[in-house]
């Protein structure tokens, strides 16, 4: 296998003691632990048993306790030490993070021992029996309510193409594998391009797939009002259960309306722990990429991260017909091919847009009682669908520019003077922001500078804009100008 291939999946693997037969191991996280048992555990029984060892294989136990009513930790806290093995030869551990320097504060939803023992496994430990007292009954899991999902929005009706392909993918693989293959799925783009589609979709084919799923399809303006409710009202303990024990799968809209919810954001945190810890499948959706939210804490953006990132971009013009022909046709409108090629022409950015003109002309040409034609679409739809200026490099190049009172020369120059970095650096942060170039392209825009030039300026700003209030302000004064 690859170097990459390697330690990703094999080189995190630790081995903890080797006591007789038995072989504990250690995983960072559950992913990388599931991925071991599925595809390398029984090739390593086997070879070791061709070397004359024979060995059973279990992983360390991912147990944690902690008072539900005790108030969350600001910071992770350092991992506890190892202890030695107990008479059964399983160990207890604390949950491990992806972070080697911390643990999770949260206990998954069913905490397991050594879920894969090869080949002599030990008889299973008997179930405990199940609480029926009083206290229990109030402890009980609040089922989410259903999960709303529109019937229009499945993988049927979504229009793939290049633009959003992987993101068209990813949502395919989180909605048919369990566990998840992937952990979360982090879809992002522009609004109007599929998003909240594909949530939609998913969570159609995770209950068809397995009619029992439970799942909630939420906004993130939801669950800021619902955790204020239960912060007010004293419904944490409830509010906990049902995000944390009460679900299979998460699908969370707009996440990037978190920004600046400094207490939400740590309940989000520990919700999200608990989650990815008991393999529940979680899919967000943002208008950026994590690590471009404003004012969203590290360890967040860094979760946000550890999964399949799946970029949507405007669709291209093969596929912007695509989607009006099929909308056309749910919507039982005869559109003429040259109505369609101008729609789709017209209209370039925002799938929402694009059905929104097809759906005007339906109705303006229902109530008028006339034929769709081209004339008429050119008449119906008139400033709708004339294009939009361009947003070029070359544009904002002059915006900054004028903005920060030097020349458009200087920004390419190769000049490293603090009045031209900054400037320079801003303009390859907002070109990267509001054009479709390329990172090698961007770079031969600003002068023939090297990529990686302009990838360290776009992260750099990104970074400092969460910080850093004034420059927050001169991106959005900046901004306006080419957006105006």
């Amino acid at each position: 296998m690859s170097d990459k291939y390697f330690e990703m999946w094999l080189d995190p693997i630790e081995v903890v003691e080797l006591t007789g037969d038995l072989l504990v191991l250690r995983a960072p996280n559950l992913t990388v632990r599931s991925w071991f048992e599925q595809n390398f555990a029984e090739q390593v029984v086997g070879d070791l048993r061709s070397l004359g060892q024979v060995v059973r294989i279990a992983f360390a136990a991912d147990r944690v306790t902690r008072d539900e009513h005790a108030p969350e930790p600001a910071v992770d806290r350092p991992s506890s030490p190892i202890p030695s093995l107990g008479e059964r030869g399983t160990l207890s551990l604390p949950i491990q993070t992806f972070a080697k320097s911390s643990v999770h504060d949260v206990p998954p939803a069913n905490p397991f021992v050594a879920p894969f023992v090869a080949p002599f496994a030990p008889a299973p430990a008997t179930p405990q029996p199940i609480e029926t007292s009083r206290e229990a009954a109030t402890q009980r899991v609040v089922m989410p309510d259903s999960p709303s999902l529109n019937p229009k929005y499945t993988f049927d009706t979504f229009v793939a193409g290049s633009s959003n392909q992987l993101a068209f993918a990813a949502s395919q693989a989180a909605a048919s594998s369990y566990p998840p293959k992937y952990n979360p799925v982090f879809i992002c783009g522009p609004a109007g391009l599929g998003k909240t589609h594909l949530l939609h979709a998913i969570g159609h084919q995770q209950l068809a797939n397995r009619p029992d799923t439970r799942i909630l399809y939420i906004s993130s303006e939801r669950f800021i009002n619902e955790y204020v409710g239960a912060v007010q009202t004293g419904r944490m303990a409830e509010f906990r259960r049902t995000y944390r024990e009460g679900i299979d799968v998460l699908l969370v809209d707009d996440v990037q309306f978190l920004s600046g919810k400094e207490s939400t954001q740590i309940e989000f945190f520990y919700t999200f722990n608990a989650l990815y810890d008991s393999q529940k499948q979680i899919v967000l959706t943002a208008d950026r990429k994590p690590n471009e939210i404003r004012d969203l804490t590290d360890r967040l953006s860094s979760r946000f991260s550890w999964g399949l990132l799946a970029d949507i971009e405007p669709p291209e013009l093969e596929v912007r017909l695509a989607i009006l022909r099929k909308k056309a046709a749910v919507e039982a409108v005869v559109l003429p091919d040259d109505v369609a090629m101008y729609i789709a022409q017209s209209i370039k950015s925002n799938v929402r847009e694009l059905e929104g003109a097809l759906i005007r002309l339906a109705a303006y040409a229902s109530l008028s009682k006339r034929r769709i034609d081209l004339d008429f679409a050119q008449e119906t739809l008139g400033s709708m669908a004339r294009p939009r200026e361009i947003i070029t490099v070359e544009s904002i190049i002059k915006t900054v520019a004028t903005y920060y009172g030097i020349k458009p020369n200087e920004i390419k120059s190769d000049k490293r003077t603090k009045s031209l970095a900054h400037p320079r650096a801003v303009a390859m942060y907002l070109s990267r922001q509001h054009t479709k170039d390329s990172y090698p392209d961007l770079a031969r825009a600003f002068g023939g500078k090297h990529h990686t030039t302009v990838i360290s300026a776009v992260q750099k700003i990104a970074e400092q804009i969460k910080e850093d209030s004034s420059l927050r302000s001169e991106i959005h004064a900046v901004e306006t100008q080419i957006l105006r």
